[in-house]
């Protein structure tokens, strides 16, 4: 009877010590499962976005390749318009065509033709 008085004063019960005892072991199951699908989710994030970042670099390095290339391109370019004419140049021949006026020249025919007509003529 001492037994029944010390349980029934709170004392310790195994029955209610089993069934504790049983309730935390079912949520430490719990968490336990919980805690490896976060991991293993982790882990695949971990691995995408190590290979998103391998991607990137790799886009990155493309870039500054094609960025190389572009800067070459330009400075060819650039050193092709310092080979030609500038303003001062072209006012120049601008200068002598107008005081030259090729569209009064002559061609050969027209030259033999009118050599032709005068000879013609006398």
């Amino acid at each position: 009877m001492a037994e029944k008085t010390n349980n029934e004063k709170g004392g310790f019960d195994l029955s209610k010590i089993y069934i504790w005892i049983k309730g935390v072991e079912s949520k430490l199951n719990t968490l336990r499962r919980e805690f490896d699908v976060l991991k293993e989710d982790s882990s695949k994030k971990y691995d995408k976005l190590v290979k998103e970042i391998k991607i990137t670099n790799t886009d990155l390095m493309d870039l500054k390749r094609e960025r190389e290339k572009f800067n070459e391109k330009l400075d060819l370019i650039i050193k092709e318009l310092k080979l030609t004419a500038g303003k001062e140049e072209l006012q120049v021949l601008k200068k002598y065509i107008d005081l030259w006026s090729p569209m009064n020249f002559v061609t050969q025919r027209d030259v033999e033709r009118i050599v032709e007509e005068k000879m013609g003529k006398s």
